[in-house]
This record gives structure tokens, sequence and C-alpha cells, in this order.
């Protein structure tokens, strides 16, 4: 069996996409069923330019997205650094807000952290969460973008205090982020938690488009609101260098990029059933088209050698990326 799928909304609301308003947005969730994809993930900072939105266009798709599973997260404003975001008062702010958006009187899923809290003390955002689950807010808590020394200091934490620990970590992975496999999977696997990753195309980068120079209505593309952020993040020439050839070399075995990274993630990479992979999409066709290669099953050896060749070209410059 593959990971689990998850769709993520954090295009919901968002102009450039196909799901501005809630009718687009209760196809794209007919979709999401009909594909057999049972959980969303969402936060109310999505979509970036319209906060809250994605959370609201769930809870507008009631009927619906009703008996699909929704993990979302504590909300953190980008312009700060998150100092007080996980503090009691804070989160219980985000969490009432988001229920009454997504309409989810009973709670929801996972609640994760967005991102680090400096200023709030650990032991005081991990009872804070644990105080959410007790409201029955949320079944469980999770966390993203936390170092692994941060995480073991947590897990450390609700030993100490016969607390619930974080059930899932999520994070960024593919194929040419790949660091987590040695840092922060030995934890997880230790204490029971699962890894939920998120963008498995690399926003897109992993696509073959934007080191071709045809990234022009993508994620990537310099009129999407996240587009320059991306670019930014995959700015590397070196790793442009190496994305190129990988592209270059899995073509002349009938394959594309983005074939090989969701093939890959999907069944090669270090995920188990247990895990789950966030997929995203700004038109239905791409997810159906993502579930469609997924479907295809295992890749053949000589292409799995180009994907370790290409992480061995530019692990050493990734290896502390998580």
């Amino acid at each position: 069996m593959s990971p689990q799928l998850i769709y993520g909304t954090a295009t919901f609301g968002m102009d450039v996409t196909g799901f501005a308003d809630a009718e687009a947005a209760k196809s794209m969730l007919k979709t999401v069923r009909s594909l057999g994809i049972k959980r969303l993930d969402t936060a109310p900072r999505y979509p970036p330019l319209s906060t809250g939105r994605a959370e609201e266009l769930i809870g507008e798709s009631v009927d619906i997205s009703g008996d699909l599973t929704v993990d979302t997260k504590v909300y953190t404003d980008t312009r700060t650094d998150g100092s007080g975001d996980l503090a009691r008062d804070a989160m219980q702010k985000s969490v009432c807000g988001s229920l009454e958006r997504l309409k989810r009187s009973q709670g929801v899923n996972i609640l994760y952290a967005h991102r680090a809290d400096p200023a709030t003390p650990l032991e005081e955002q991990v009872r804070n969460f644990n105080e959410q689950i007790a409201q029955g807010h949320c079944e469980a808590w999770g966390v993203s973008n936390t170092p692994p020394a941060v995480l073991e200091k947590i897990v450390q934490i609700c030993e100490e205090n016969g607390w619930q620990k974080p059930s899932a970590y999520q994070g960024d992975y593919n194929l040419v982020t790949r660091a987590m496999e040695a840092k922060l999977l030995p934890i997880l696997r230790a204490h029971g938690m699962s890894f939920v990753a998120f963008r498995a195309l690399g926003a897109g980068f992993l696509t073959g488009k934007f080191v071709n120079n045809q990234h022009e209505g993508t994620r990537l593309s310099d009129d999407n609101p996240l587009g320059k952020a991306m670019q930014r993040v995959f700015s590397d020439e070196e790793l442009r260098r190496a994305v190129k050839e990988f592209d270059t070399e899995v073509k002349k075995h009938g394959l594309s990029s983005l074939e090989v990274a969701v093939r890959w993630v999907a069944h090669h990479s270090a995920l188990r059933d247990a895990d789950a992979i966030i997929l995203g999409a700004s038109k239905e066709t791409q997810l159906q088209e993502t579930v469609s290669l997924i479907q295809k099953g295992p890749l053949d050896p000589p292409v799995l050698a180009l994907v370790d060749e290409l992480w061995a070209s530019v692990q050493q410059s990734r290896e502390n990326v998580l």
C-alpha cells in the first residue's frame, strides 16, 4: 500500500486558481471524493492574500466536505517571527475561528503548529495543544517546520508530564529534499509519529517547466502570489542544473519529471502506509492527473537509478533543508 493521500486547500480562495468561490470549491471537493481522497489539509492563513477564505470555502461546502477528515493549523502572521502564535489565548482564538469557518462543531482531526513560536515557552505550547484536545477541538496535534532537536524536547516534555505527544509531523519531502530521511524520520519512527509530506512536486519546480523556462501560468510564475517566493526557494544554480539534466534523462525513458516525482514519493520513498502525501492543485485536472500517475505504480530500476543520481548530486547543498 502507498501512503494516504490528502488534498491540500492552500489555493482555495486564490484568484489565480479555479477555486475562487463556493461552487468551484464544491466541484473540486466532489472530484477529491471521486478519487478516493478522504482527508483535507487547510490553515487559517490560506490563501496568502485572503486569510481564512480556504476554511470558509470548506465550510460553505459542508454538504460535500462534511464527511471528509479535516486537518488545520494555528494561525500565524508571516509578517512576524511567530512570537506569541502558540500562547494560550492566541491558540484558543485561532482554533475557535477555524471551527466556525469550517462549520465543524465536533472539532478537526489534527491541529498543527504552523511554525515555531520563539517567545512562548515550549512547555506552555505543549500544554495548550493538549488543552485543545481536552476541549474536543481536535483529536490530535502535530507540528510543522520544527527542527529535530526541538521535536525531541517536545517529546520529552510530553513524557515528563503525561501529555499527548504530537501524532504527526508535516514537512517538505521530494526528490531534491530528502534530509528528513536521516535526521528527522528516526525520531518520528521511535515515537509513533507519522510524516505528512508537502511540496512533493517542489511547488511545481520538479515538473521540469521552470528549469526549461516554461513556467508561465504555474505556481512558479511571476504573476502568481507565491511565484517569487518559490523561485527563491529553488534559486541555487547547481540545483537547477541538476534538475534540468534529470528532466532530460527521464524523457529518454518516455516519462516526465512530474510523473517520476509523484510515483517515487508514493511508491519508493521512505514513507509508509501510516504516513501521508499532501497533493495540491490549482485545477481539477491537475489533481486527477497526479492521482492517475500514482496509480501507475512503481518505477523501473533504471529510472530509480536516475533519482538516486539526482539526490547524490544535490545532497551536500540540501542536507539541512527539512
